[in-house]
């Protein structure tokens, strides 16, 4: 056989796109760990509120007047309470301290004394009705209470009890009293100057069924609400302003609306007995400056600044809010009067009295035309002017049934203004994707209901900056605006009933309900009714599985009344069709950009040149969105099958306060052929499920056509090619596919040489097409395992598990992002490198015909199952605190052919050779769980090499062989691969810590501009005879690499985007305090050094000292610019306060032009 010539092939040199994107870190979690389900932020404790509740005993309570007239109403009121304050789903315990009195203190009941409220009983410990927090004995003592309430007082002497709730609120401090931070037992804490809180909030819950009557008991002045009085946060409360003709009367009098505008108005205890103050309400705090209220009878308008807006409390005092209950038609205002006491016809009710609304006669009250009353017989006026003079809620209660709603109501309210702030650390986030296009960037909004948006900017061409798109619009405008149709709207999702005959699963359906199994299965169906989710009872909108569809696709009908959830109107009160987006990344599909020479594709190609350009994005509302860019207008939405099971989460109106992630995925698309060529789109859910979907993609209409292409319900079928996610909870079902499968947090992996292409999806050496992915964490195997998931034929799933399960390495583990390397040069990958959570690089090897071979790579001298490398904290590491910590690896690697040559002796004689082999380079660090922001551990960059050599694989026989295109590993020293590997040394080697080198950053910056700090890198010399790599330990506490690395301007240099992540409040949400949790917002660094050797950039690329090497950048995403001789990197600095960002931007030098050489493969 005749000899033949080494054949080399040469790695191509890619040039960095002119475009690049960076986004946020992946979010997920280990199986013994929880996930994080919300961007980290603040967790302010729970400060439980001081209720009082006044109940009327008098007399008239026992009138037969209720249910139909078989209740008097004293059973109503004593059923009422009875269901309201045993429900611990509404009313946990330690939710609300609470004391109770009653007109007559008619109630007896054994073994339990109640006194009267007031100055006295503030340092009284016993009567059993004082102040203290509603759990155990005193919830008990209550519903015993409340179980033997009876009437039995001649009078209605309302006047006292409101003035001894305010009496009780202002007496001197006392262990015992309402404001000690543990009635009964402590006044203050230490930590606290021995002062209790003042950030504490109180209310007052007044019912009666009728009229006052008995004594006046007067405030001081006595018409407390119709003298001009100073606030004490600056404001005038002016009776002789237009503003305040809402809340005084005229009358000579002392009325239960001054008692509670003195409750409201003046500070229940001076400022300095307490600690801290009370927050302003979100709710205030976002209102508009103005609004105008209107009777929808005779259109008579008022116009009210937010501070006099009965709608909002403005107080930061110690102040207590009244709400009051009507309870029966003499207790509900019957007239209007004008200013000289004459009688101006009957009053206009609002459309709702459960509270009573705004759009009656409130307006005539607000701009004067009529008065307030509260002498005669229409007294039921004093108790809604009562209300809004403290700004609270009336309820005007005529029939029996609706006073459990009344105090359902009251404790949502109450339940809702003093929840702790769960906000992001920043008024808002964003993730931003970048192509030659522009920029599109996701973001969300915590306080205004996790509302999110895509919204977008295009470049200009004459200088590359960005501009708005749109017209200024986003996709949540789009979606919010008033003509947006939700009954057009397409939302698909998948169907896994398997009909009786079949052995498949009905698949892709409309997400619309149906009373039959058409679109959703029986256990979906099952799922989506979850009653009690909402909030709403069962026989409310929210037991009925069809409304609370049509709310996920949109609907908005029985969302929460800004008062308050109701039976009638349950579902989470959104700021937006849109929920939040805030780790899926946007991704762009436009014409095809693959360029793949195989038959067909220039035809597809051509066919596709101007279809409807694309943006597909995870959302937190259940749906991936796909918007077109031409306008961010919505053209699909799906659900994953793996959301269905938490989706009623979605219409609670808890969700708010209690985030949870969904399809936070981020999608990827590539061009594949299943019969003929198809554009298709792969997504994950991140955090809210596990496993991946497949949706084709490849016709939503072209530009220069109307009409949605294939994009309707009735392709649903084949828009919707495989639905393999499943909830987190699932354990394992003994079906292999199934139990391998993780939650996916991983970016999709790009070409160097292409930004738009993902290398993931791919044609592979055994001819067909597929998606390539890490296994994802908290499968139920645990085990780290490689995905194929073919996307033609018959659409198996093949697995290569890294180990067995079951223990070391295959436990508690998971396989993330891969990257995929073609060996040969013919567009198909041969090898995988993947690293997982336990800080094992993995090879996996994918370079023969037969799939059947594939799998993890060996190494010389090393079991099986044994990886490339290990990152953990052992030898060679500075500052080692603990040597058997692994450090996971969450960002796909980067790969390049190593360049250098390194001395051997051969024969006697020393001779220079190529190196040879692939440096890979990765960077380790978490960000999946509730408890990886504040990891401590050190985290290291690293680059090692795989040293191993490949021949070409050949067909034929001698002369006329010819390449496959594929290659095989070098096993031997012997025949083809005797020429590189010269002795068992230059086979396939794993790769130890202690043959790396270090490099070093300095501690101190070599210099500051700007604000922001810039240093240098130290390296130590390569000797390759020696060495096989290096590592840079990451310098700041808390820094990690959770984003990729990318190769700067088609040079060896890596640029590497480093992150202290956001970390939220370490305070104990369950200890009270009025301090906020101080947070630590996200840092972010670049750095630039070789991925062979660790050195700092050679030439000058940074302005300022030589060797400058690495700076600071705003946190978040960033995006980069080729603008003639230089690259400008941009990001967006957050304003102090979130009041919008500020460009920062920083011009880098290119790298000179470098020609191409010879890389390490031996190729026959």
């Amino acid at each position: 056989m005749p000899s033949r010539a080494p054949s080399r092939i040469r790695l191509r040199k890619t040039l960095l796109a002119s475009l690049i994107g960076t986004a946020l870190a992946p979010h997920g979690a280990l199986a013994a760990l929880d996930f994080a389900q919300a961007p980290p932020g603040t967790v302010e404790p729970y400060v439980m509120p001081n209720v009082i509740l006044t109940l009327d005993d008098s007399t008239s309570m026992n009138t037969k007047d209720m249910i139909s007239n078989t209740k008097t109403r004293t059973q109503v009121l004593s059923s009422a309470l009875t269901e309201v304050f045993s429900d611990t789903t509404l009313l946990k315990d330690r939710k609300i301290r609470m004391a109770w009195q009653s007109m007559g203190n008619c109630t007896k009941v054994s073994g339990l004394s109640f006194g009267e409220l007031g100055t006295d009983a503030a340092n009284n410990n016993t009567y059993s009705n004082m102040m203290r927090v509603l759990e155990g004995s005193h919830r008990t003592n209550f519903l015993s209470y409340a179980a033997n309430y009876k009437a039995c007082l001649n009078s209605t002497p309302t006047h006292d009890m409101v003035q001894r709730a305010d009496q009780y609120m202002r007496a001197p401090l006392h262990a015992n009293g309402p404001w000690a931070d543990t009635p009964g037992e402590t006044l203050a804490d230490a930590k606290n100057d021995n002062k209790p809180l003042g950030c504490r909030r109180n209310y007052h819950i007044l019912l009666t069924d009728g009229g006052w009557n008995g004594s006046e008991r007067k405030t001081d002045p006595r018409n407390y609400d119709g003298n001009t009085k100073a606030l004490v946060n600056g404001k005038s409360y002016d009776v002789t302003s237009a503003q305040t003709r809402l809340y005084r009367d005229s009358e000579n009098y002392t009325t239960i609306a001054d008692w509670a505008f003195k409750s409201w108005a003046d500070p229940l205890q001076p400022a300095a007995n307490l600690k801290s103050k009370v927050a302003t309400l979100p709710e205030y705090d976002n209102a508009p400056t103005t609004e105008t209220i209107k009777n929808r009878v005779t259109g008579t308008t008022a116009t009210l600044e937010k501070f006099w807006n009965p709608k909002y409390d403005p107080a930061d005092w110690a102040h207590m809010v009244t709400f009051t209950i009507g309870f029966s038609s003499a207790a509900l205002p019957k007239q209007n009067y004008d200013s000289g006491g004459s009688d101006k016809g009957a009053i206009t009710a609002p459309s709702s009295t459960l509270p009573y609304g705004d759009d009656g006669n409130l307006a005539d009250y607000a701009n004067g035309n009529y008065v307030w009353r509260a002498q005669g017989k229409d007294k039921g006026h004093d108790m809604w002017h009562a209300a809004l003079n403290s700004r609270g809620q009336f309820y005007a209660v005529e029939k029996g049934e609706d006073l459990k709603e009344a105090f359902r109501q009251i404790v949502r309210t109450i339940n809702s203004e003093t929840e702790p702030d769960r906000g992001s650390t920043a008024t808002s986030g964003s993730n931003a994707s970048q192509n030659n296009v522009g920029v599109f960037t996701a973001s969300y909004v915590p306080k205004e209901g996790w509302r999110g948006a895509v919204s977008a900017e295009t470049f200009k061409s004459e200088d590359g900056a960005t501009v708005q798109a749109w017209d200024g619009n986003t996709t949540a405008d789009k979606l919010d605006d008033s003509a947006f149709n939700v009954s057009n709207r397409l939302v698909l999702t998948w169907n896994d009933n398997i009909p009786s005959g079949s052995t498949a699963e009905v698949g892709g359906r409309p997400f619309k309900w149906t009373d039959n199994n058409t679109n959703f299965s029986a256990a979906q169906k099952t799922l989506l009714l979850a009653t009690g989710t909402d909030g709403g009872p069962s026989g409310s909108p929210g037991a009925d599985g069809s409304h609370r569809v049509d709310y996920l696709r949109g609907v908005r009908d029985l969302e929460c009344p800004t008062a308050g959830c109701t039976t009638a109107k349950p579902f989470r009160k959104r700021w937006s069709r849109q929920g939040s987006i805030v780790n899926s990344e946007v991704w762009y599909v436009g014409a095809p950009v693959s360029n793949y020479a195989i038959d067909g594709y220039t035809s597809f190609t051509r066919t596709w040149a101007k279809r409807e350009p694309m943006l597909y994005v995870g959302g937190n509302d259940g749906m991936l969105h796909g918007f077109t860019a031409k306008d961010g207008t919505e053209r699909i939405a799906y659900v994953p099958r793996g959301v269905i099971h938490d989706l009623p989460k979605l219409t609670n109106p808890a969700f708010n306060d209690n985030h949870q992630y969904f399809v936070d995925g981020s999608p990827m698309t590539g061009d594949v052929v299943d019969g003929s060529w198809k554009t298709l789109l792969v997504g994950t859910l991140g955090a809210g499920g596990r496993g991946y979907f497949v949706l084709d993609v490849t016709n939503p209409g072209k530009t220069d056509t109307t009409g949605n292409g294939d994009f309707e319900e009735t392709n649903a079928s084949s828009l919707v090619m495989m639905d393999k996610t499943l909830p987190a909870s699932t354990t394992a079902v003994s079906n292999d596919d199934v139990d391998d499968l993780g939650h996916i947090f991983a970016k999709p992996v790009m070409d160097d040489a292409n930004p738009q292409r993902t290398t993931q999806i791919t044609r592979l050496n055994d001819g067909r097409w597929a998606v390539v992915m890490g296994n994802g964490y908290n499968s139920a195997n645990g085990r780290p395992v490689l995905l194929i998931q073919y996307l033609d034929g018959s659409k198996e799933l093949r697995r290569i598990p890294a180990v067995a399960a079951g223990s070391g390495n295959g436990t508690d583990n998971g396989l993330s992002a891969p990257r995929l390397v073609d060996i040969s040069g013919d567009g198909i990958p041969d090898v995988v490198y993947a690293g997982d959570l336990k800080g094992n690089l993995w090879k996996f090897l994918i370079n023969t015909a037969n799939p059947a071979d594939w799998s993890v790579a060996t190494w010389e001298g090393k079991a099986a199952g044994t990886p490339l490398f290990v990152a953990n904290r052992g030898t060679g590491h500075s500052a080692n605190t603990n040597s058997s910590t692994r450090q996971s690896i969450t960002a796909a690697p980067s790969v390049r052919a190593n360049d250098r040559t390194k001395i051997i002796t051969e024969g006697g004689k020393d001779k220079t050779v190529s190196v040879g082999g692939m440096m890979v380079a990765f960077g380790t660090g978490r960000n999946v769980t509730k408890l990886d922001q504040a990891e401590l551990q050190q985290q290291t960059l690293y680059s090692v090499l795989d040293n191993t050599r490949y021949e070409r694989e050949m067909t034929g026989t001698a002369p006329n062989e010819k390449p496959t295109g594929r290659v095989k590993v070098c096993t031997t020293t012997s025949g083809v691969c005797g020429e590189l590997v010269k002795s068992n040394d230059d086979l396939p080697q794993a790769v130890a810590q202690s043959e790396l080198v270090q490099s070093t950053i300095p501690e101190t910056a070599a210099q500051t501009r700007d604000g922001r700090q810039f240093w240098k890198v130290d390296a130590s010399t390569m000797n390759w005879a020696e060495k096989k790599g290096w590592f840079l330990d990451l310098p700041l506490t808390r820094e990690r690499l959770l984003k990729p690395m990318q190769f700067y301007d088609g040079s060896n240099l890596l640029m590497v985007p480093t992150q202290i992540p956001a970390k939220g409040s370490r305070l104990d949400p369950n200890v009270e305090s009025c301090e906020g949790g101080a947070v630590d917002r996200e840092s972010q660094y670049v750095t630039f050094i070789n991925i062979m050797d660790g050195q700092a950039p050679r030439v000058p690329i940074i302005d300022g000292p030589n060797g400058l090497a690495r700076y600071t950048m705003p946190p978040g995403a960033l995006t980069m610019i080729v603008k003639g001789n230089r690259i400008h990197m941009r990001g967006r600095q957050p304003k102090p306060g979130g009041t919008g960002s500020d460009l920062v931007e920083e011009k880098m030098r290119r790298m000179p032009e470098m020609s191409l050489r010879p890389n390490w493969r031996q190729l026959k």
